[in-house]
């Protein structure tokens, strides 16, 4: 189980080397879900969220497909091939966001969960509605 916190950890590093390179958004995102990922790892590698005797990995179900397609979406923003990847991207985001407010909340911060679904909505409103002005 190390070996996954090794591996999420080096794909941290590449897309830090790759966003100082071209800083896109979807390089960040993807790389704060991997950096969420690695924390993850590490924490049940340790046997902190879970005994060394558990072998359960349904958790990769869930991650990997997602640690993909944002992987995926990253690389495309990064060579800049076009394509329709915005609600993806938007999702991806919103996911990041949540993530970081659930890690918030699990050191003390009540509130800031609260906080960031509140910006996300407000944000989200924002874009539609300059979206639909320039119609």
């Amino acid at each position: 189980m190390t070996l996954f916190a090794i591996a999420a950890a080096m794909i941290v590093v590449i897309h830090l080397v790759a966003g100082w390179e071209r800083p896109r958004p979807a390089v960040f995102v993807s790389g704060v879900l991997w950096l969420l990922y690695a924390v993850y790892e590490h924490q049940v590698a340790t046997g902190v969220l879970c005994d060394p005797a558990c072998n359960i990995r349904v958790d990769l179900v869930f991650f990997l497909p997602l640690l993909g397609l944002a992987t995926f979406c990253a690389y495309r923003s990064y060579m800049g091939l076009p394509g329709q990847t915005m609600v993806v991207g938007t999702v991806l985001g919103v996911i990041g966001l949540l993530a970081a407010g659930l890690v918030a909340e699990s050191w003390g911060y009540p509130a800031l969960p609260l906080v960031t679904i509140a910006l996300t909505v407000g944000l989200y409103a924002l874009r539609r509605r300059a979206g639909a002005d320039r119609s």
